[in-house]
């Protein structure tokens, strides 16, 4: 296979894979990592399949990933080798250790009703990670949850944080997630499609 070469979901059937192409958003990437200054742990918080990881892999010494959807999960497992210095927690990330469900027709966005399902998710900070560098999330409308979940790790490493802010989309998830980000010593650098790139701001 080549870089450029990820297994996916099928599109009319997520229990079978095929074959595609992709650059790991190279341009988004690239522009959040002009911010990292150290190289050890990167986490990968939505993983999907691998494409991010790919490439993180070969700039961090470790790369701590995070996905709880199965039709993702089975093409991550494919696309990444297994001795590559990457892990894949098959969990979601939240603000506490809870279940959740995909509602029908969304197998991209987890429930926010708390209602119990299938899917389990735990916070970053169970995870008690060190060596922190860069944290990418991409977790399709639980950004907010997930940096409330993160509070300790964040504030132990200050990473450098790429996150999806869909403001036209969510404009309450992205406001309440800016506002932790801000409150824990952060502040936006640049927006680039839907990402953001906040940094820690000493003093």
């Amino acid at each position: 296979m080549q870089d450029t070469d990820f297994w996916m979901p099928g599109w009319e059937d997520a229990t079978k894979t095929v074959l595609g192409t992709g650059n790991g958003q190279k341009g988004l990437r690239d522009r959040a990592l002009q911010y990292v200054t150290h190289w050890r742990t990167c986490v990968d918080v939505g993983a999907c399949v691998g494409m991010w990881t790919r490439f993180l892999q070969k700039d961090f010494d470790q790369v701590v990933c995070f996905e709880p959807n199965p039709a993702f999960t089975r093409c991550w497992h494919r696309n990444i080798p297994a001795d590559s210095n990457a892990v894949l927690h098959e969990v979601g990330l939240s603000n506490t250790d809870h279940t959740a469900y995909y509602p029908e027709g969304q197998p991209q966005s987890l429930a926010r009703d708390d209602v119990p399902g299938n899917i389990q998710l735990r916070t970053l900070d169970s995870y008690e990670l060190l060596d922190v560098d860069f944290v990418k999330i991409d977790v399709d409308g639980y950004e907010d949850r997930v940096l409330k979940g993160a509070v300790n790790t964040i504030l132990k490493n200050r990473p450098v944080i790429n996150i999806e802010m869909k403001r036209a989309r969510r404009p309450h998830i992205c406001t309440d997630s800016a506002r932790t980000l801000t409150e824990l010593g952060y502040r936006r650098q640049e927006r680039n499609k839907s990402d953001e790139v906040w940094c820690y701001q000493s003093g």
